[in-house]
Formats: C-alpha cells, sequence, structure tokens
C-alpha cells in the first residue's frame, strides 16, 4: 500500500459523511417500513374482503331459513286447514245414500219409522261435516248453468227455456271452506246442433 492510500485509509471520517450514511440508513429503514406497511394493508383488505362474503353468505343462509320456515309453517298451517277435506269427500257419498232412501215413498208406519232414524244419522252426519267447514252449494233448477260449481251430465232442449239453465239437478254440490268438494250433477237446456248430412259426397250432388 502506498503513502496516498494510506492516508485514504486513515483519513477522520467528518460529520457530513456520518449524516449522509445515517441518512441512507434511515431511508433505507423507511422504504422497508413503507413495504411492510402495504403489504399488511394488502392482506387487510384481502382479510376484509373474505370477511364481507363470509357475512354476505352468512345473510344469504339466513334469509333462506326465514323463507323455508315461512314456508313450512304456510304448509302445515294449509295442512291443518284442508285436513279434513278427503275424509269429508267420502262422508258425501253417505249422504247421497240417505238422500236416495230418503226420497222413497211409502205409507207403511214402520218403514217411515226407519226412514226417520236414516234423516237422524244424515242430519248427525251433515252437522259434523259443517262444522268442518263443508256447505252445500245452493244449485236450483231454473237458473243459469255455473260451469265452476256445476257439472252438467245430460242435455235437454225445451223452446221455452233460454238455454244453459238448469232443468234437473241429478246431484247436490258440496264446497270444503274456499275449495270446491264436489260439483253438483244437472241437466242443462242445450239446443241440440243440426245434424250433419250423412253422405257429404250425396248432400253436395243434392245442393248441386
Amino acid at each position: 500500500m502506498d503513502e496516498k492510500e494510506k492516508e485514504l485509509v486513515n483519513e477522520p471520517v467528518t460529520n457530513e459523511e456520518q449524516h449522509g450514511e445515517a441518512q441512507k440508513q434511515e431511508n433505507k429503514e423507511d422504504k422497508h417500513k413503507k413495504k411492510k406497511k402495504d403489504s399488511l394493508e394488502e392482506k387487510l383488505e384481502i382479510i376484509e374482503e373474505e370477511l364481507q362474503n363470509v357475512k354476505d353468505k352468512y345473510l344469504r343462509a339466513l334469509a333462506e331459513m326465514d323463507n323455508v320456515k315461512k314456508r313450512v309453517n304456510e304448509d302445515l298451517k294449509r295442512e291443518r286447514t284442508y285436513s279434513s277435506y278427503t275424509l269429508s269427500d267420502k262422508l258425501i257419498d253417505s249422504l247421497e245414500i240417505f238422500d236416495q232412501a230418503l226420497n222413497v215413498q211409502t205409507d207403511d208406519p214402520n218403514f217411515k219409522n226407519f226412514l226417520y232414524g236414516f234423516k237422524m244419522i244424515k242430519d248427525m252426519i251433515y252437522s259434523a261435516l259443517e262444522q268442518e267447514g263443508v256447505t252445500q252449494i245452493n244449485t236450483l233448477e231454473g237458473e243459469t248453468f255455473d260451469p265452476v260449481t256445476e257439472h252438467a251430465v245430460d242435455t235437454t232442449w225445451d223452446v221455452t227455456l233460454p238455454e244453459n239453465t238448469i232443468v234437473k239437478v241429478v246431484k247436490k254440490g258440496y264446497k270444503f271452506k274456499d275449495r270446491l268438494l264436489r260439483p253438483a250433477m244437472v241437466v242443462i237446456n242445450m239446443k241440440p246442433k243440426s245434424e250433419e248430412p250423412e253422405n257429404l259426397e250425396n248432400y253436395n250432388d243434392n245442393v248441386a
């Protein structure tokens, strides 16, 4: 090592150089801190985003559970409301049989008592059905046919009556609360359609 190099090595470090080195070190530490801070902020943003996603999924699941609960409650309520529908439909058959039996004409007092007993049983059944929500549809002869609550089992034609008029009530109709349990079976007044020619070819020849 020559004299000049020795002098540079042994030359004391000035305050300015020390300050410059310190500044560089400080800048380096600041950059490191800033980089670390940016990294933490990015991680925090990711965590917040994931947390929001989890929160949204939780709220959606909660809303879905609430909807399911409401649907189940509505189904249970509907089931309770119409639980007697099938049984009522079956008992209507018994009422129809009683009605047919009660329409029998007789002068025999014993048979009349027998029919009276039938009528009492029929009234008891109908009273029980009424308590469950069964009501009879008030279908009368001479009224206009209603396809919603009545079913036409046959037609007839009377020129003195308007079309679609009920001529005869074959069976009574019933409702169960707000539902149709059984339509009334009726015969309605309906003008018959004009008969079509049996042989269209012969018909055309005759027209010609």
